[in-house]
């Protein structure tokens, strides 16, 4: 087993650790707040064609600045778009439109419609920030020591596979990774059995296990798993997440270190 120290103190012995990616490894915080904007204003230009009047449209563009965690030109790191699967906001969005009187056939179809059309626009965008989320700072040196130390590494995220494969070859990563759980895997996170799933796939107890994430729901996702190691990490926003369940909190990766007892 390896030592684990963050700031050069040893807080346990690990096999394995999991990573999340947005936020803890890719600095992602710019392609989540164009996708933000560009959702809202997809909402709205979608509203304005179905007659709606000013006012609700005016009501529309708050609420979903509010949901995603819009404000003043920030993202927040603890809203439901920095946070949850595509899926889960498909679902939050489709809610809000429920309160302007679409049933819920109508409403899940035009999220649905607008989500789609986005990534498409943004895909075809020839400056398109999707295709720059590059490593959080110290992200790639840790990995690599781990690698070298025989640590076990999983990476854990609410990213399709697609997108996590597109992260790997962007950054040069290929052979890094031991395991890969996207939101296509059941159970997704912040569900504790996926933790204890993806353990099982790596031949472990969760309780030889750490994992790092931005995000309280990772971070209670692993509590709940029974994993030893628990690492908040507040360092890849501009506005640092209020991290409530960590066991341990780093601000930059550099503070993490591996060492081997021989």
């Amino acid at each position: 087993m390896a030592e684990l120290l963050i700031k050069n103190s040893s807080v346990g012995f690990i096999k394995a650790i999991i990573f999340d990616k947005d936020g803890t490894l890719s600095n992602s915080e710019k392609h989540l707040l164009e996708l933000a904007k560009t959702r809202v204003e997809f909402a709205v230009a979608k509203f304005k064609a179905l007659k709606i009047n000013k006012f609700k449209i005016f009501l529309l563009r708050k609420l979903l600045n509010y949901v995603y965690g819009l404000n003043n030109k920030a993202l927040s790191a603890n809203a439901c778009l920095a946070i949850a699967s595509k899926e889960q906001n498909i679902i939050s969005t489709a809610t809000i439109f429920t309160l302007f009187g679409f049933d819920w056939f109508k409403s899940i179809s035009i999220s649905q419609t607008i989500f789609d059309d986005v990534d498409i626009y943004l895909s075809n965008k020839k400056d398109n920030i999707q295709k720059k989320r590059t490593l959080i700072s110290g992200a790639f040196e840790l990995l690599v020591a781990l690698k070298k130390n025989g640590v076990c590494i999983a990476l854990m995220t609410n990213d399709t596979q697609s997108g996590i494969e597109e992260f790997i070859y962007e950054n040069k990563l290929e052979g890094i990774f031991d395991y890969l759980w996207s939101a296509e895997k059941k159970p997704s996170k912040p569900n504790p059995k996926a933790v204890i799933e993806l353990c099982k796939r790596m031949k472990i107890n969760p309780t030889e296990c750490a994992l790092i994430s931005d995000a309280d729901t990772d971070l209670k996702m692993a509590k709940d798993a029974d994993v030893s190691i628990i690492i908040g990490f507040t360092g890849g926003w501009k506005n640092p997440p209020t991290l409530t369940e960590k066991q341990f909190i780093i601000e930059k990766l550099n503070e993490l270190n591996i060492q081997i007892n021989t």
